[in-house]
């Protein structure tokens, strides 16, 4: 009976064990994937692409996936760029934020916070940045930036707007929301769909004029994408595709960033392991395209082609109609 006593303590000691290992693999996961060299993100740029990403770097891209001009930050790392035909705004961790005009030479800006920004968009006139820990800051660019520190759990990981309202959602699977970029509201995703979806984790929003998208991922690692209308009911879209065999699979890889074409009415993401989706309006019409080892990281497009950047500053172009 002791023995059998011993021998019940060792197994449980083992799937403690296991499960311990399990928790370190999964956050040793996500750091690395937080902490990768590469580019972070990019935008489109006049007739070509910028992107950012370690090492400070900013290069200007052709749409041939050619770096044309590259400029270097050192010591700082770029999260997030955007564009628009009056400036280009890069920003990442410490608090860097600079700015472009026509002219093309970044200089910096004093953005007012320490934390490391994560995404930025411009709403009603004015550049909004969201960080880690909760905190927003928002400001012409030309005076001091304001500070907002929303009580939210989680880091605030994007940002996205349309004319009339900004959403942005955090790591933890928070969604936040603003019609004049002072007063946001928060909404728990999670607590509010429990016993409905799984647990999720957010990583991109995306606001058109009439969608609205969060990618991310749910708490056993699969790939999610909510769309709304308004943001107050969401629904899960099925990532199930059919692979050249024939066969129904489902996508397995976190998405890392989204973009929208409105022409051809159709989703795109950015995954792990080289992966982008294709989301058209038929549920039944999704695509697959296995363009590199990396991760990718981030994603744009003019009127025909993708451009997509990740790990290892790679550089992917490919045709919109594939």
């Amino acid at each position: 009976m002791r023995l059998h006593r011993i021998h019940i303590y060792l197994t449980l000691l083992g799937l403690v064990s296991l499960g311990l290992q399990a928790k370190c693999d999964t956050s040793i996961q996500d750091n690395s994937q937080k902490n990768h060299v590469g580019y972070k993100a990019i935008s489109r740029y006049e007739d070509e692409f910028i992107a950012v990403g370690t090492d400070g770097k900013i290069d200007r891209i052709s749409i041939s996936g050619k770096v044309t001009k590259s400029e270097k930050f050192a010591g700082e790392k770029f999260n997030c760029i955007i564009s628009n035909d009056r400036m280009t705004l890069a920003a990442g961790d410490r608090g860097i934020l600079l700015i472009s005009s026509e002219k093309g030479i970044f200089r910096r800006i004093e953005s007012n916070t320490k934390e490391n920004i994560n995404s930025l968009v411009l709403f009603r006139g004015n550049i909004v940045a969201v960080t880690d820990h909760g905190e927003i800051i928002s400001g012409d660019g030309k005076s001091a930036f304001k500070r907002t520190r929303l009580p939210v759990k989680g880091n605030i990981v994007s940002v996205s707007a349309r004319e009339s309202e900004c959403f942005g959602v955090t790591d933890e699977g928070e969604i936040i929301h603003t019609t004049n970029g002072i007063k946001w509201e928060i909404t728990d995703f999670n607590k509010a769909y429990a016993g409905y979806y799984k647990t999720s984790y957010f990583t991109k929003i995306l606001v058109t004029e009439n969608r609205i998208a969060i990618a991310g991922k749910h708490n056993d690692d699969s790939p999610v994408l909510l769309l709304s209308t308004q943001g107050n009911v969401w629904t899960e879209r099925t990532l199930v595709y059919t692979d050249d065999q024939g066969y129904n699979n489902i996508l397995e890889d976190s998405p890392n960033d989204i973009i929208y074409n409105e022409s051809e009415d159709m989703f795109y993401l950015a995954c792990n392991r080289g992966r982008v989706f294709q989301l058209p309006s038929c549920n039944h019409c999704n695509k697959l395209a296995i363009v590199s080892e990396e991760s990718l990281m981030g994603i744009s497009s003019n009127e025909n082609i993708l451009m997509i950047v990740g790990e290892n500053f790679i550089i992917k172009n490919i045709n919109l109609k594939w």
